[in-house]
């Protein structure tokens, strides 16, 4: 942690300093053994970022939500992740409330009070003074090189989902064709596109559902096609360079690249690396449909995921680990090819 300063512990108050070492994981049930956070320990982060069902608590009852933070703040393995790093968090369904729920949720406003809590998020950070739980923290070397960590919130105002008319193997859901519905909402929209437009070396933006994939129909961007457009879009018309999504919430593991040739592409690569989860895994299908996939195949039992920042070979390792800490699946990424 060299070169840092913390306000509190759990979150970045100051925006300054070096990290090259992140690790990241999402689905932790507090009821369950939590064994893995002796393996992320192990690796010495600078940085945890949780992606998502930190908790579960599908619950409109805010004490019950206490209750399930306070079960897995108590956890010595996270204690001990506590006394490594700092820990930077989004949301996902089950600890923002309800399973696979969005703007509808009617405790959202108390769920979001118990995440800040939780977090320790202090009380004049710029994310008190807007709804929803999303920010963005900057990181700088001595050097100068600097990396900008988004973290979007897919839950406060996402528009309702589509059901397919028969369930597939792979999900239930249909895509929402209707241009006025929404992932981020107007309010994130905006602030995305102003944040967006600053100056950054490497751009990682944390998603608790994935943001690539296209051929399954469980939770993902591809629910609203049109807004996964709009992000790359986005993200062209800004000429953001470097972009690393990163995402939890399907209980497996892979890593995906969206080539410069598909349709949709910035005009640069754009990757991704979901892990899940940190007590719940088995999602899905083995090898299920994801045509931007590079891993050899999606990753089925328990994972968390880490990123090494190498600023001098300009280049960003992937890695998914698994309960034990054994590296299982990496991809090697070249800040100089994207440019």
């Amino acid at each position: 942690m060299a070169g840092f300063a913390f306000a509190t512990l759990g979150h970045a108050e100051d925006k300054i300093g070096e990290v090259t070492r992140i690790a990241m994981g999402s689905c932790a049930d507090q009821e369950k053994s939590q064994i893995i956070w002796e393996a992320i320990v192990e690796l010495k982060p600078e940085l945890f970022l949780f992606l998502g069902d930190n908790v579960y608590a599908d619950t409109e009852d805010m004490g019950e939500m206490k209750a399930a933070y306070r079960m897995l703040g108590e956890k010595p393995g996270y204690q001990k992740l506590l006394e490594t790093c700092p820990v930077l968090a989004i949301w996902d369904d089950h600890d923002y409330g309800v399973n696979d729920g969005g703007a509808e949720y009617p405790a959202r406003e108390g769920a979001e009070k118990e995440f800040h809590r939780f977090f320790e998020t202090p009380t004049d950070a710029d994310i008190r003074k807007w709804r929803g739980i999303y920010d963005v923290d900057y990181f700088e070397t001595e050097n100068g090189d600097r990396l900008q960590l988004i973290r979007l919130d897919t839950r406060y105002f996402r528009s309702e989902l589509v059901e397919l008319p028969e369930r597939s193997r792979n999900g239930p859901y249909d895509r929402n064709r209707d241009e006025n519905a929404t992932v981020l909402g107007q309010e994130q929209w905006a602030w995305l596109e102003k944040v967006l437009s600053e100056p950054a070396d490497l751009r990682v933006i944390a998603t608790s559902i994935q943001f690539l994939p296209q051929d399954h129909h469980w939770e993902l961007w591809e629910n609203f096609p049109h807004e996964r457009k709009r992000l790359l879009k986005l993200l062209e018309d800004s000429e953001t360079g470097p972009v690393i999504f990163v995402s939890g919430d399907r209980h497996m593991g892979e890593i995906m690249k969206l080539s410069v040739d598909d349709p949709d592409s910035p005009g640069f690569p754009v990757y991704e690396m979901t892990t899940s989860g940190l007590t719940n895994a088995g999602g899905g299908m083995k090898g299920e449909p994801n045509r931007h996939r590079v891993s050899p195949t999606n990753f089925q039992s328990r994972n968390f995921g880490f990123m090494l920042i190498d600023w001098a070979k300009r280049s960003v390792q992937l890695e998914l680990r698994d309960v034990d800490g054994k590296l299982v699946d990496h991809y090697v990424i070249s800040l100089e090819a994207q440019k």
